[in-house]
């Protein structure tokens, strides 16, 4: 029996073709430029360490969780990318404090922050069985 879903079939099923996924990478990328520009002290890397462990884990878990074959698999990991864009939103909050970040640059990064956010929410309530083909 051939078991077919129209996300399955569409060429090129990749979570490099997501919109989402796209917005997070530009936004870990924006972060580890930002991180690249702090001083080099013990505190500044601790902090950058923090800020690039939680910005790149929103595009890693978005990713991991499109491969994933369950709904409850796939959601589970768009969770975890949503805590993650929280948790970057307040470190970009804490690098403004301390001046290693423009009032600028922190508003954007927390306005992209908040789309980020509100687009794994959309998602999020989306998910549903992903079907693959089966040639049995």
């Amino acid at each position: 029996m051939r078991v077919e879903s129209s996300v399955a079939m569409v060429k090129g099923y990749t979570h490099r073709n997501l919109i989402l996924w796209n917005r997070a990478q530009q936004l870990a990328l924006d972060v580890i430029t930002i991180a690249r520009r702090m001083p080099n002290t013990w505190s500044n890397a601790v902090i950058a360490r923090q800020i690039i462990a939680s910005a790149t884990s929103i595009g890693a878990n978005i990713a991991e969780g499109h491969g994933r074959y369950t709904p409850g698999a796939h959601r589970n990991h768009l969770a975890i990318a949503k805590g993650s864009t929280a948790e970057t939103d307040r470190w970009l909050d804490l690098l403004r404090r301390s001046g290693y970040l423009s009032e600028e640059d922190e508003a954007r990064l927390h306005s992209e922050c908040q789309e980020i956010a509100a687009m794994l929410t959309s998602k999020t309530g989306a998910c549903h069985p992903i079907t693959h083909v089966n040639d049995s």
